[in-house]
Protein backbone atom coordinates (compact mmCIF):
# COMPACT_ATOMS: atom_id res chain seq x y z
CA UNK A 1 0.00 0.00 0.00
CA UNK A 2 1.29 3.51 -1.24
CA UNK A 3 -0.07 6.57 0.89
CA UNK A 4 0.30 10.11 -0.53
CA UNK A 5 -0.08 12.99 1.78
CA UNK A 6 -0.34 16.69 0.86
CA UNK A 7 -0.10 18.57 4.52
CA UNK A 8 -2.09 21.16 5.19
CA UNK A 9 0.70 24.31 4.27
CA UNK A 10 -1.40 27.06 3.79
CA UNK A 11 -0.43 28.60 0.28
CA UNK A 12 2.76 26.53 -0.21
CA UNK A 13 4.22 22.36 -0.02
CA UNK A 14 4.63 20.08 3.11
CA UNK A 15 4.18 16.89 1.33
CA UNK A 16 4.24 12.93 2.93
CA UNK A 17 5.14 9.60 0.94
CA UNK A 18 4.37 6.35 2.89
CA UNK A 19 4.99 2.64 1.29
CA UNK A 20 6.51 -0.71 2.83
CA UNK A 21 9.66 -2.20 1.55
CA UNK A 22 11.45 -4.86 3.16
CA UNK A 23 9.05 -5.28 5.42
CA UNK A 24 9.44 -2.10 6.93
CA UNK A 25 7.56 1.14 6.54
CA UNK A 26 8.78 3.80 4.60
CA UNK A 27 8.72 7.08 5.09
CA UNK A 28 9.59 10.24 2.59
CA UNK A 29 9.22 13.92 3.77
CA UNK A 30 9.23 16.48 0.59
CA UNK A 31 9.20 20.16 1.73
CA UNK A 32 8.00 21.83 4.89
CA UNK A 33 5.95 24.97 3.83
CA UNK A 34 5.79 28.36 4.98
CA UNK A 35 5.83 29.96 8.86
CA UNK A 36 3.01 27.82 11.12
CA UNK A 37 3.40 25.14 9.00
CA UNK A 38 5.63 23.00 11.11
CA UNK A 39 4.40 23.81 13.85
CA UNK A 40 0.78 23.49 13.56
CA UNK A 41 0.48 21.05 11.09
CA UNK A 42 2.93 19.33 9.78
CA UNK A 43 4.99 18.08 13.43
CA UNK A 44 1.60 17.27 14.60
CA UNK A 45 0.90 14.46 11.64
CA UNK A 46 4.43 13.37 12.15
CA UNK A 47 3.63 12.67 16.08
CA UNK A 48 0.38 11.28 14.35
CA UNK A 49 2.89 8.69 12.69
CA UNK A 50 5.00 7.89 14.81
CA UNK A 51 2.95 7.08 17.80
CA UNK A 52 4.23 5.86 20.83
CA UNK A 53 7.33 5.18 19.48
CA UNK A 54 10.66 6.59 20.28
CA UNK A 55 11.51 7.46 17.15
CA UNK A 56 9.99 7.64 13.68
CA UNK A 57 12.60 6.84 11.07
CA UNK A 58 12.63 8.81 7.71
CA UNK A 59 14.07 7.42 4.85
CA UNK A 60 14.50 10.48 2.85
CA UNK A 61 13.72 14.22 3.54
CA UNK A 62 14.02 16.59 0.63
CA UNK A 63 13.90 19.94 -0.29
CA UNK A 64 12.53 20.73 -3.64
CA UNK A 65 14.04 24.59 -3.73
CA UNK A 66 14.87 27.34 -1.31
CA UNK A 67 11.08 29.44 -1.37
CA UNK A 68 10.31 30.23 1.96
CA UNK A 69 6.83 28.80 1.08
CA UNK A 70 8.74 25.45 1.03
CA UNK A 71 12.31 25.62 2.93
CA UNK A 72 10.84 27.30 6.15
CA UNK A 73 9.38 24.64 7.68
CA UNK A 74 12.25 21.75 7.00
CA UNK A 75 14.69 24.80 8.27
CA UNK A 76 12.53 24.64 11.46
CA UNK A 77 12.47 20.58 11.58
CA UNK A 78 16.85 20.44 10.74
CA UNK A 79 17.64 23.16 12.53
CA UNK A 80 15.57 22.14 16.13
CA UNK A 81 17.60 18.65 15.45
CA UNK A 82 20.88 19.71 14.97
CA UNK A 83 21.29 22.58 17.70
CA UNK A 84 18.41 20.38 20.17
CA UNK A 85 15.52 23.07 20.77
CA UNK A 86 13.56 22.24 23.29
CA UNK A 87 10.42 21.35 21.75
CA UNK A 88 12.58 19.28 18.19
CA UNK A 89 11.70 16.55 16.99
CA UNK A 90 14.92 14.66 17.44
CA UNK A 91 12.87 11.88 17.70
CA UNK A 92 12.61 11.86 13.63
CA UNK A 93 15.88 9.55 12.61
CA UNK A 94 16.61 11.00 9.29
CA UNK A 95 18.38 8.87 7.17
CA UNK A 96 19.13 10.70 3.83
CA UNK A 97 18.64 14.22 2.46
CA UNK A 98 18.25 15.80 -0.75
CA UNK A 99 18.72 19.57 -1.74
CA UNK A 100 20.69 21.34 -3.97
CA UNK A 101 22.25 24.28 -2.31
CA UNK A 102 22.17 27.89 -4.18
CA UNK A 103 25.68 28.10 -3.90
CA UNK A 104 25.69 24.69 -5.82
CA UNK A 105 23.20 26.14 -8.42
CA UNK A 106 25.22 28.80 -8.73
CA UNK A 107 28.99 27.48 -9.32
CA UNK A 108 30.17 28.35 -5.77
CA UNK A 109 30.14 29.16 -2.68
CA UNK A 110 32.15 32.31 -3.86
CA UNK A 111 29.64 33.37 -6.51
CA UNK A 112 26.67 33.06 -4.21
CA UNK A 113 28.01 35.43 -1.79
CA UNK A 114 28.97 37.94 -4.54
CA UNK A 115 25.14 38.24 -5.83
CA UNK A 116 23.78 38.26 -2.04
CA UNK A 117 25.99 40.87 -1.32
CA UNK A 118 24.86 43.33 -4.64
CA UNK A 119 21.46 41.82 -3.26
CA UNK A 120 21.92 43.46 0.46
CA UNK A 121 23.30 46.85 -0.76
CA UNK A 122 20.12 47.24 -3.14
CA UNK A 123 17.71 46.42 -0.73
CA UNK A 124 19.66 48.64 2.17
CA UNK A 125 19.83 51.50 -0.41
CA UNK A 126 16.53 51.40 -1.00
CA UNK A 127 15.56 50.82 2.42
CA UNK A 128 16.87 54.46 3.53
CA UNK A 129 15.62 55.68 0.49
CA UNK A 130 12.27 54.98 1.71
CA UNK A 131 11.34 52.31 -1.43
CA UNK A 132 9.60 49.01 -1.87
CA UNK A 133 11.78 46.02 -1.32
CA UNK A 134 9.76 42.68 -1.23
CA UNK A 135 11.42 41.02 -3.71
CA UNK A 136 14.93 41.87 -3.02
CA UNK A 137 14.55 40.58 0.92
CA UNK A 138 12.59 38.08 0.11
CA UNK A 139 15.42 36.52 -2.20
CA UNK A 140 17.79 37.25 0.42
CA UNK A 141 15.84 35.62 3.09
CA UNK A 142 15.65 32.54 0.53
CA UNK A 143 19.45 32.41 0.11
CA UNK A 144 20.38 33.02 3.36
CA UNK A 145 18.05 30.18 4.44
CA UNK A 146 19.39 27.63 1.98
CA UNK A 147 22.78 28.59 3.42
CA UNK A 148 21.30 27.81 6.77
CA UNK A 149 19.92 24.56 5.85
CA UNK A 150 23.34 23.37 4.40
CA UNK A 151 24.96 24.08 7.32
CA UNK A 152 22.94 22.51 9.62
CA UNK A 153 23.09 18.88 7.51
CA UNK A 154 27.04 19.12 7.27
CA UNK A 155 26.59 19.16 11.24
CA UNK A 156 23.94 16.14 10.82
CA UNK A 157 25.89 14.35 8.23
CA UNK A 158 23.35 14.18 5.61
CA UNK A 159 24.84 16.54 2.81
CA UNK A 160 25.96 14.85 -0.57
CA UNK A 161 22.57 13.86 -2.45
CA UNK A 162 23.07 10.44 -1.56
CA UNK A 163 23.23 7.93 -3.30
CA UNK A 164 23.37 10.54 -6.44
CA UNK A 165 26.14 12.86 -5.15
CA UNK A 166 26.70 15.85 -6.61
CA UNK A 167 24.20 18.43 -8.18
CA UNK A 168 20.45 16.96 -8.67
CA UNK A 169 19.72 17.51 -12.08
CA UNK A 170 18.22 15.97 -15.36
CA UNK A 171 21.64 13.94 -15.98
CA UNK A 172 21.62 12.70 -12.65
CA UNK A 173 19.67 9.31 -14.09
CA UNK A 174 18.18 6.43 -11.89
CA UNK A 175 18.65 4.85 -8.84
CA UNK A 176 16.51 2.38 -6.15
CA UNK A 177 16.09 3.93 -3.04
CA UNK A 178 14.65 1.92 -0.84
CA UNK A 179 12.25 0.10 -3.11
CA UNK A 180 11.49 3.04 -5.27
CA UNK A 181 13.14 3.70 -8.55
CA UNK A 182 13.90 7.35 -8.57
CA UNK A 183 14.56 9.32 -11.94
CA UNK A 184 15.50 13.04 -11.72
CA UNK A 185 13.77 14.97 -14.56
CA UNK A 186 14.87 18.51 -13.17
CA UNK A 187 16.20 21.17 -13.04
CA UNK A 188 17.50 20.39 -16.34
CA UNK A 189 21.47 20.86 -17.08
CA UNK A 190 21.10 23.53 -19.41
CA UNK A 191 19.35 25.57 -17.44
CA UNK A 192 21.87 25.51 -14.57
CA UNK A 193 24.84 25.95 -16.84
CA UNK A 194 22.55 29.15 -18.16
CA UNK A 195 21.73 30.42 -14.50
CA UNK A 196 25.45 30.03 -13.94
CA UNK A 197 26.67 32.22 -16.64
CA UNK A 198 23.54 34.85 -15.95
CA UNK A 199 24.44 34.87 -12.26
CA UNK A 200 28.37 35.64 -13.12
CA UNK A 201 27.40 38.37 -15.45
CA UNK A 202 24.46 40.05 -13.01
CA UNK A 203 26.31 39.59 -9.99
CA UNK A 204 28.17 43.35 -10.40
CA UNK A 205 24.34 44.81 -10.76
CA UNK A 206 22.16 44.59 -7.93
CA UNK A 207 19.40 45.30 -10.38
CA UNK A 208 20.37 42.20 -11.93
CA UNK A 209 20.71 40.22 -9.95
CA UNK A 210 17.27 40.58 -8.73
CA UNK A 211 15.96 40.15 -11.88
CA UNK A 212 16.88 36.74 -12.01
CA UNK A 213 14.48 36.26 -9.84
CA UNK A 214 10.88 37.95 -11.30
CA UNK A 215 8.07 36.25 -11.36
CA UNK A 216 6.54 37.21 -15.03
CA UNK A 217 5.99 33.77 -16.80
CA UNK A 218 7.80 32.07 -13.83
CA UNK A 219 11.52 32.31 -15.05
CA UNK A 220 12.34 32.97 -11.18
CA UNK A 221 15.63 31.13 -10.40
CA UNK A 222 14.19 29.39 -7.43
CA UNK A 223 11.54 27.60 -9.14
CA UNK A 224 13.77 27.34 -12.33
CA UNK A 225 15.70 25.09 -10.11
CA UNK A 226 12.91 22.89 -8.48
CA UNK A 227 13.96 19.20 -7.80
CA UNK A 228 11.63 17.23 -10.15
CA UNK A 229 11.08 13.97 -9.90
CA UNK A 230 9.48 10.76 -11.40
CA UNK A 231 9.30 7.74 -8.72
CA UNK A 232 8.14 4.57 -9.09
CA UNK A 233 6.94 2.07 -6.73
CA UNK A 234 6.29 -1.37 -8.06
CA UNK A 235 4.05 -0.19 -10.88
CA UNK A 236 2.64 2.85 -9.26
CA UNK A 237 4.16 6.23 -10.65
CA UNK A 238 4.05 9.53 -8.73
CA UNK A 239 5.28 13.02 -10.59
CA UNK A 240 6.80 15.45 -7.76
CA UNK A 241 7.37 19.13 -9.48
CA UNK A 242 8.10 21.29 -6.88
CA UNK A 243 7.37 24.73 -8.62
CA UNK A 244 8.74 23.93 -12.15
CA UNK A 245 7.18 25.03 -15.25
CA UNK A 246 5.69 22.58 -16.93
CA UNK A 247 7.74 22.51 -20.47
CA UNK A 248 10.63 22.31 -18.04
CA UNK A 249 9.52 18.84 -16.68
CA UNK A 250 8.67 17.44 -20.26
CA UNK A 251 11.85 18.68 -21.70
CA UNK A 252 13.57 17.17 -18.53
CA UNK A 253 11.70 13.54 -18.90
CA UNK A 254 13.15 13.72 -22.46
CA UNK A 255 16.42 14.23 -21.11
CA UNK A 256 16.19 11.91 -18.42
CA UNK A 257 14.58 9.28 -20.29
CA UNK A 258 15.25 9.39 -23.95
CA UNK A 259 14.20 5.70 -24.82
CA UNK A 260 10.34 5.78 -23.18
CA UNK A 261 7.69 7.92 -25.12
CA UNK A 262 5.11 10.16 -23.98
CA UNK A 263 2.49 10.41 -22.78
CA UNK A 264 3.15 8.79 -19.57
CA UNK A 265 0.31 7.54 -17.44
CA UNK A 266 0.61 8.67 -13.89
CA UNK A 267 -1.01 7.54 -10.65
CA UNK A 268 0.02 10.60 -8.79
CA UNK A 269 0.73 14.47 -10.20
CA UNK A 270 1.92 17.00 -7.53
CA UNK A 271 1.04 19.94 -9.78
CA UNK A 272 3.63 22.51 -9.78
CA UNK A 273 3.77 25.58 -8.15
CA UNK A 274 0.48 25.45 -6.54
CA UNK A 275 -1.78 25.46 -9.57
CA UNK A 276 -0.01 28.70 -10.96
CA UNK A 277 -0.99 29.08 -14.73
CA UNK A 278 2.42 30.39 -15.41
CA UNK A 279 3.69 26.86 -14.76
CA UNK A 280 1.47 25.23 -17.19
CA UNK A 281 1.20 24.31 -20.75
CA UNK A 282 -0.71 21.81 -22.71
CA UNK A 283 1.63 19.78 -23.43
CA UNK A 284 2.44 18.71 -19.74
CA UNK A 285 -0.82 18.42 -19.08
CA UNK A 286 -1.25 15.81 -22.34
CA UNK A 287 2.27 14.67 -21.01
CA UNK A 288 1.38 12.82 -18.09
CA UNK A 289 -2.77 12.27 -17.31
CA UNK A 290 -2.40 11.14 -14.17
CA UNK A 291 -5.38 9.16 -12.26
CA UNK A 292 -4.72 11.91 -9.23
CA UNK A 293 -4.31 15.73 -9.37
CA UNK A 294 -2.79 17.22 -6.21
CA UNK A 295 -3.05 20.70 -5.49
CA UNK A 296 -1.46 22.43 -2.40
CA UNK A 297 -3.05 25.83 -1.81
CA UNK A 298 -4.96 28.35 -0.31
CA UNK A 299 -5.66 31.45 -2.89
CA UNK A 300 -3.00 32.87 -2.09
CA UNK A 301 -1.89 34.78 -4.94
CA UNK A 302 -4.75 33.04 -6.64
CA UNK A 303 -3.65 29.66 -6.81
CA UNK A 304 -4.90 28.15 -7.97
CA UNK A 305 -6.32 29.36 -10.45
CA UNK A 306 -8.75 28.87 -12.55
CA UNK A 307 -7.45 28.42 -15.94
CA UNK A 308 -5.23 25.59 -14.14
CA UNK A 309 -8.29 23.85 -13.13
CA UNK A 310 -10.12 24.21 -16.99
CA UNK A 311 -6.64 23.13 -18.53
CA UNK A 312 -6.85 20.12 -16.49
CA UNK A 313 -10.17 19.13 -17.84
CA UNK A 314 -9.90 19.92 -21.43
CA UNK A 315 -6.87 17.62 -21.90
CA UNK A 316 -9.05 14.45 -20.21
CA UNK A 317 -11.73 13.01 -22.22
CA UNK A 318 -15.33 13.69 -21.02
CA UNK A 319 -15.34 9.69 -19.77
CA UNK A 320 -11.96 10.02 -18.24
CA UNK A 321 -12.69 8.92 -14.08
CA UNK A 322 -9.53 10.92 -12.12
CA UNK A 323 -9.43 13.14 -8.78
CA UNK A 324 -8.60 16.48 -8.02
CA UNK A 325 -7.54 17.11 -4.72
CA UNK A 326 -7.16 20.32 -2.95
CA UNK A 327 -5.61 21.24 0.40
CA UNK A 328 -7.93 24.09 1.18
CA UNK A 329 -11.83 25.00 0.31
CA UNK A 330 -11.97 27.76 -1.48
CA UNK A 331 -14.78 29.74 -2.58
CA UNK A 332 -14.41 30.13 -5.73
CA UNK A 333 -13.73 27.02 -6.57
CA UNK A 334 -16.69 25.68 -5.10
CA UNK A 335 -18.93 27.29 -7.82
CA UNK A 336 -16.06 26.70 -10.33
CA UNK A 337 -15.74 22.82 -9.87
CA UNK A 338 -19.00 22.01 -10.30
CA UNK A 339 -19.55 23.72 -13.12
CA UNK A 340 -16.12 22.17 -14.97
CA UNK A 341 -17.48 18.81 -13.95
CA UNK A 342 -21.12 18.48 -16.04
CA UNK A 343 -21.05 16.10 -18.58
CA UNK A 344 -17.58 14.59 -17.10
CA UNK A 345 -16.51 11.66 -14.96
CA UNK A 346 -13.83 13.30 -13.04
CA UNK A 347 -14.32 13.60 -9.06
CA UNK A 348 -12.99 16.50 -6.86
CA UNK A 349 -11.55 15.81 -3.26
CA UNK A 350 -10.89 18.69 -0.33
CA UNK A 351 -8.97 18.45 2.60
CA UNK A 352 -11.70 17.69 5.69
CA UNK A 353 -11.28 21.72 8.24
CA UNK A 354 -10.35 19.37 11.02
CA UNK A 355 -7.78 17.28 8.94
CA UNK A 356 -4.21 17.54 9.36
CA UNK A 357 -3.26 16.50 5.31
CA UNK A 358 -5.55 15.37 2.56
CA UNK A 359 -4.64 12.04 1.86
CA UNK A 360 -4.69 9.56 -1.22
CA UNK A 361 -4.36 5.84 -1.23
CA UNK A 362 -2.90 3.47 -3.58
CA UNK A 363 -3.14 -0.57 -2.79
Amino acid sequence: MIVFEAVHAKFGDALLLRYEHGGQQRLWIIDGGPAGVWKNFLKPRLEQLRGNAPTLPVDLAMLSHVDDDHVNGVLQMIGGIAEKRPGAATWLDIRRFWHNSFADLVGSEAAAKAGQASLAGLAQGAEVAGLETHRELAVLASISQGRELRDYLVQLKLEGNQPFGDVLSSTSGRRDIDGAKVTVLGPRAPRLEALRKAWARASGSPAAVAGLFRDKLDESVPNLSSLVLLVEIGKRKILLTGDARGDDVVAGFEDAMPNVELPLKLDILKMPHHGSDRNMTERFLRSFPADHYVISADGTFGNPEDNTLRAIVAARGPGEEYTIHLTNAIDRLQQLLPQISKGRAFKFAVRGENDLSVAITLP
